[in-house]
């Protein structure tokens, strides 16, 4: 009896599965996918047995056994896939199917633990879900398949009211719906999905609308109107995904938040509404000490927050003199202190204003006369007398003499004094010794070079003087 009984049980121990080798699941198999037939679906399946198959994806993350899931929408459905409740290790892809077989799949998105993917599911498309762990062994998967409902303000009778500036408000897009008479803001493909607000300006502005959130196409439309058969566009300037228009103090207006496409792992878009900030401007010049002899170019710098741009520049000069453009050249008549505005305008109406004191000095010497003897003999010394004329201001003038060498000049000496501009001319007289060498050649030729301390010359040219040569002998 007993020999019979063991024989039986090892028979039964043999008939069924052991821990470290357990029945793979049923939907193991790609061609065995669980059909989710309905929303919400869970499932719960302990992956212990199941295994891959030859040509199985690995695309975000690996598993090393994994079961399948397929599901087919019959309409547009906005869908959220998380394991919340599963093991550690327990991962899952999402992919949508352009063929048969287990190789005609795209990828779409992926989970770990305690992540979620939501997609966009269209009607007639079929959806694949490959859940697993990273390793092989014990691992409880818990499936959750859920339907995400459309925005509270999908409707544009359930308009949300846009409270004080700025204003932020976030919603899940992924199941955003269409009406039937919805417009397309101009310019813009049609939405696919959108949300709607509604804004009483209280006062006369520019308002900025920025789109925010991840990871759609959005753009915003802006109306006037009561209903959807009596909208009517307002006039807007778009860049880099903001949307700037003029409010006027009393007005209503229907803000639609659209999208032509979600993607990634969150639905979440957002729209910001705010004061539209003011550009800056910036004034630069060149030469950075002009006289009354040049003819200053003006640079103009601006910059829009909204990223709108600057449309236009306008200069007023401080004399009565007018320009326009980012760039601008003008010539000062007389010195004096002028107040230099630069206004800038976007596109859109708003301004900024610069003002810049540019002061016009007229620095300049010359040299009048340059004296010299015309004859000396080796060893002696005489007087060379160098005049310089200061036309407008006092000035700190040096004058370098020089002499003729061979193959140029060199240096003698130089003086440093006050240029009287209320003289006819300031005399600046040196002593030289003529030489033995100047004797050789028979002769002698001086150089003066004037010049201003701490200001720059206007008219240069006139600053260098050569005289007639001397006789030596």
């Amino acid at each position: 009896m007993r020999t019979a009984l063991a024989l039986a049980l090892a028979s039964l121990a043999l008939a069924l599965p052991s821990a470290a080798n357990a029945a793979p699941p049923t939907n193991d198999d790609f061609a065995a996918a669980s059909n989710i037939s309905s929303l919400p679906f869970s499932d719960s399946v302990q992956l212990d047995g199941a295994g891959t198959q030859p040509g199985e994806p690995q695309v975000c993350n690996f598993q090393a056994q994994s079961v399948w899931y397929r599901y087919a929408p019959s309409s547009p459905i906005g869908v959220r896939i998380d394991m919340d409740g599963s093991q550690f290790g327990v991962v899952f892809n999402v992919y949508r199917a352009f063929g048969s077989g287990i190789g005609n799949m795209g990828f779409i998105g992926c989970a770990g633990f305690g992540g979620s993917v939501t997609l966009n599911a269209e009607a007639g498309a079929t959806y694949y879900i490959q859940a697993g762990s990273v390793s092989t062994g014990p691992a409880q998967l818990e499936l959750h398949v859920s339907q995400i409902p459309p925005p509270p303000n999908d409707a544009f009778a359930d308009a949300k009211t846009v409270g004080p500036l700025p204003y932020v408000d976030f919603v899940d897009m992924i199941s955003s719906t269409l009406e039937t008479g919805e417009p397309a803001p101009p310019g813009l493909s049609p939405f696919i999905g959108t949300a709607w607000y509604s804004f009483s300006a209280p006062e006369s502005t520019s308002l900025l609308v920025n789109q925010v959130g991840c990871c759609g196409n959005t753009n915003v439309g802006v109306y006037t109107g009561t209903s959807l058969d009596s909208l009517t566009a307002v006039a807007v300037t778009r860049a880099f995904g903001r949307t700037v228009f003029q409010a006027e103090a009393g007005k209503t207006y229907l803000l639609q938040l659209g999208h032509n496409g979600i993607s990634g792992g969150s639905g979440s878009l957002g729209i910001r509404v705010e004061k539209t900030p003011a550009p800056s401007a910036a004034i630069f010049w060149n030469p950075f000490d002009p006289s009354s002899y040049d003819t200053v170019q003006f640079f103009g710098s601006g910059f829009d927050p909204a990223a709108i741009g600057i449309e236009s520049w306008d200069w007023e000069f401080g004399d009565g003199g007018t320009a326009t453009g980012q760039s601008a050249s003008h010539r000062y008549l007389t010195d004096g202190d002028y107040e230099v505005l630069l206004t800038v305008r976007t596109p859109d109406g708003r301004t900024a204003s610069s003002t810049r004191i540019v002061s016009i000095r007229t620095h300049d010497v010359g040299v009048a006369k340059l004296q010299v003897p015309q004859s000396a003999s080796p060893g002696q010394t005489r007087s060379i007398t160098v005049s310089v004329v200061a036309n407008g201001y006092d000035e700190s003038v040096t004058v370098q003499l020089y002499r003729s060498v061979p193959g140029g000049f060199a240096p003698v000496g130089s003086l440093t004094q006050s240029g009287q501009a209320r003289k006819r001319s300031t005399p600046f007289a040196f002593s030289y010794t003529f030489t033995a060498d100047a004797a050789a050649l028979g002769k002698v030729t001086f150089k003066a070079v004037a010049s201003i301390g701490g200001a720059r010359d206007a008219l240069p040219a006139d600053n260098e003087i050569i005289s007639l040569p001397t006789k030596v002998n």
